[in-house]
């Protein structure tokens, strides 16, 4: 056995990086014959170490922590909740400018938002949650969706309070109750400050509205 004791002799000595000097090399021919190595080695196998929680709790943990940002609004009586990557503006609320020779349908008319000129469509009668004279007040806002493929869209909300932080592993089943034409733009239902928000499927909800736009 070499007479060098230091740890990681191997490192400076032996095989393993080292310049070979080691003396200890002429009878074990490899460091991992050698009794300092071996020594080592076990010394680093019998370490106590913090055992890692079970991989389920770790998994269960990561979900219930998973969160993320929605637009949270009125229309009517129920409250929705939209992703915002599709929402472009939220501004003060008007009545649209009527547009002649489509007074019937889901579209309202034009708005101006920021200068430019949108179509504004009745969300709260596309979903079948009202009628649009319960979108008006003090605290109505316009909401502008920008569709990947499509001029930007506008509705009104009877109310817009800003983002709500929601858990994912909070998100439950859509119930039988709401009218299917909402149910089919939903993802799920989370109860929050207000009672319960519905959370809208951004791509669903636009497909809705090119429906009504364009029927």
């Amino acid at each position: 056995m070499s007479s060098t004791t230091t740890d990681s002799c191997w490192r400076h000595i032996g095989v393993y990086g080292g310049d070979h000097s080691c003396p200890q090399l002429k009878i074990d021919i490899h460091c991992r014959n050698c009794l300092v190595f071996k020594r080592a080695a076990r010394r680093l196998l019998e370490r106590e170490i913090e055992p890692l929680p079970p991989l389920s709790s770790a998994v269960q943990r990561k979900a219930e922590a998973e969160e993320r940002s929605v637009l949270c609004f009125r229309l009517g009586r129920e409250w929705l909740g939209l992703r915002c990557e599709r929402v472009g503006e939220v501004a003060p609320a008007h009545t649209p400018r009527r547009i002649a020779h489509r007074a019937n349908g889901a579209i309202e008319g034009l708005v101006a938002i920021r200068g430019e000129l949108h179509l504004s469509v009745a969300l709260i009668e596309v979903l079948s949650l009202g009628q649009r004279s319960e979108v008006g007040g003090d605290k109505s806002r316009l909401l502008l969706l920008t569709p990947e493929a499509s001029p930007p869209i506008a509705f009104r909300a009877s109310e817009v309070i800003g983002l709500r932080p929601i858990r994912v592993a909070a998100i439950e089943e859509v119930p039988s109750s709401l009218p299917p034409t909402l149910t089919r733009c939903l993802q799920g239902v989370v109860p929050f400050d207000h009672g319960r928000m519905a959370l809208l499927d951004a791509a669903a909800l636009l497909q809705a509205l090119d429906e009504a736009v364009y029927r």
